[in-house]
């Protein structure tokens, strides 16, 4: 069954959440198409996801049911925030909200020994990750939406850190497909694997945050119009 969730779904949609994103990347910011594609990445990213849920918890892997948790958690939080219109929010935010303290205060059990674990401090700097998302939500809640510069660097990074781990499991995947197992990997082949997506993503993360800032302040400005 497991293995059926995979291959049926998990990396299917995978597949095509990578090629949307990399059709949002290249599309005008704020256009039909980049919206379509954007949508189509968060749409698929959020079903890939779920059945990473679903086959971690058949095979019984804390590490990846909660992996999958917190990047569904920023890929739904992501789409969520140019989905509706600037100062506007609803159930969805406060269920977002709920959803990332449940996963803070779980990590953090986890991290203290509740059940046990290969890396308690991974599952510790989730925790605070996690509480940092939430207050980022209460804020969110407070201001009744956020508009702006701020909307859209709020929809940047989380859809960036969802990114970054969309490519960490294709490249996963890709790795296992050859008979290999990253886990397995020394740690220089490692590092090869996982150092170009990430570093790439992430100096993409980096200028478009720069560019909202300092450069098309007045024009990201002025994007406040949700995805439909």
């Amino acid at each position: 069954m497991k293995d059926i969730i995979v291959w049926a779904i998990h990396t299917p949609a995978g597949t095509i959440a990578l090629v949307a994103a990399v059709l949002a990347m290249f599309a005008k910011k704020g256009s039909t198409r980049h919206k379509k594609a954007g949508s189509w990445f968060s749409v698929s990213m959020m079903a890939m996801l779920v059945s990473g849920i679903v086959a971690a918890y058949l095979k019984n892997s804390i590490d990846e049911m909660m992996l999958s948790a917190i990047v569904l958690y920023t890929a739904f939080t992501a789409w969520l925030t140019v989905h509706h219109k600037k100062d506007e929010t609803d159930v969805l935010e406060l269920t977002a909200l709920i959803w990332v303290i449940g996963f803070a205060i779980f990590a953090f059990f986890l991290s203290m020994g509740w059940q046990e674990v290969e890396t308690p401090v991974v599952y510790l700097a989730w925790s605070v990750l996690a509480v940092m998302c939430a207050l980022g939500d209460i804020r969110n809640l407070y201001y009744a939406g956020l508009s702006g510069t701020q909307r859209m660097i709020r929809h940047v990074w989380r859809i960036g850190f969802t990114l970054i781990w969309a490519a960490l499991a294709f490249t996963d995947k890709i790795v296992k497909m050859m008979g290999a197992n990253v886990k397995n990997m020394q740690e220089e082949q490692v590092l090869l694997i996982v150092a170009p997506p990430t570093l790439l993503i992430l100096i993409m993360i980096l200028y478009w945050i720069t560019q909202i800032l300092f450069f098309s302040r007045e024009k990201f400005a002025t994007h406040d119009k949700p995805i439909k």
